[in-house]
């Protein structure tokens, strides 16, 4: 056996999966270097809890909103924003190598503006599902799993 010694370190990935995944690994950055105490001079405490109550996918809030028509409509971004947040910087870990892997397998059939619209209606449809589907449901929706079982 001859190892290549130009393959690269890290199997290509079309720009399209990178592109879409780098919101993920930006929010994590973020929470990671306010957690150490670089980001936020010591004044931004608790970045992931804030980012919660500010992405999460609340059902009873989507339930509310398709019975009213969309009011509070100025809440309709958390059926895209959920994905952006994680429970730990192990889940985000593994939302993001699956989310690359898949992405790349996809990306390589797919024209980069399909894989969009497949990412971004697999958020907005298991967003949708989650909140309206089951009856009495509490639990917030975060994490990116839905945009990987998409994929």
């Amino acid at each position: 056996m001859h190892p290549d010694h130009n393959a690269p370190p890290l199997n290509p990935l079309p720009p399209i999966v990178w592109l879409l995944a780098l919101p993920l690994i930006a929010a994590e950055l973020a929470i990671q270097l306010q957690s150490a105490g670089l980001l936020g001079g010591g004044q931004a405490i608790g970045l992931r809890e804030e980012l919660f109550q500010k992405l999460m996918l609340l059902p009873e809030l989507l339930r509310l909103q398709w019975e009213t028509g969309g009011h509070p409509a100025d809440e309709l971004y958390r059926l895209v924003g959920y994905v952006l947040v994680h429970a730990s910087f192990t889940d985000t870990l593994f939302a993001v190598v699956l989310f690359l892997a898949l992405g790349k397998g996809v990306g390589e059939v797919l024209a980069w503006w399909a894989v969009t619209v497949v990412v971004l209606s697999s958020v907005l449809v298991g967003g949708l599902a989650y909140g309206l589907l089951v009856p009495g449901l509490k639990t917030p929706l975060i994490g990116a799993y839905p945009a990987v079982y998409g994929l």
